[in-house]
């Protein structure tokens, strides 16, 4: 019984030290990498990311940097694009479904910074400090030396660790 009490005590404690709270206020900060694939070339992306989920009675707003590096196909070399920016969402349960946008640079890959709209779904896992997602952004960026806008779109499974 003692064991069981310890271990109750224990997971009490892990659970909590993953969150700094005030009240209803809690900030949850979060790295992690995330797998997926960009369109219109349907290559696989694989980045980080970073997020400061700050939370209170279901409102949810976290700044946010993410980092994407599309493997290139055949003849074609990757290209890297990082985003900052903001998202903000409604926590329910665990579950945070949100939106956002953010300033998108590229990097070797012919294409002019840009705006970007993010969009996806977070879960924190009860107990363990970790979370699962699906994050996808839009853009479209125009190609270097045109007026021409490239429509894209990326998809990722995200998991990540809470601080």
């Amino acid at each position: 019984m003692k064991k069981l009490a310890a271990l109750a005590l224990l997971c009490s404690m892990v659970s909590s030290s993953f969150a700094i709270g005030i009240g209803n206020f809690k900030i949850n900060p979060e790295a992690g990498i995330s797998y997926g694939v960009a369109t219109p070339s349907n290559t696989s992306a694989l980045g980080g990311y970073a997020r400061a989920w700050l939370f209170g009675d279901g409102l949810t707003i976290a700044p946010m940097v993410k980092y994407n590096y599309m493997f290139g196909k055949g003849d074609n070399k990757g290209w890297s694009n990082v985003q900052a920016g903001g998202l903000i969402g409604y926590r329910i349960f665990r579950f945070t479904p949100y939106v956002g946008a953010s300033y998108s640079g590229f990097s070797n890959a012919g294409y002019a910074d840009t705006t970007a709209l993010n969009y996806g779904i977070y879960f924190d896992i009860p107990i363990l400090p970790f979370s699962v997602g699906l994050d996808a952004s839009w853009q479209q960026p125009k190609v270097l030396g045109t007026d021409v806008r490239q429509s894209q779109h990326q998809i990722a499974l995200t998991l990540g660790l809470i601080f």
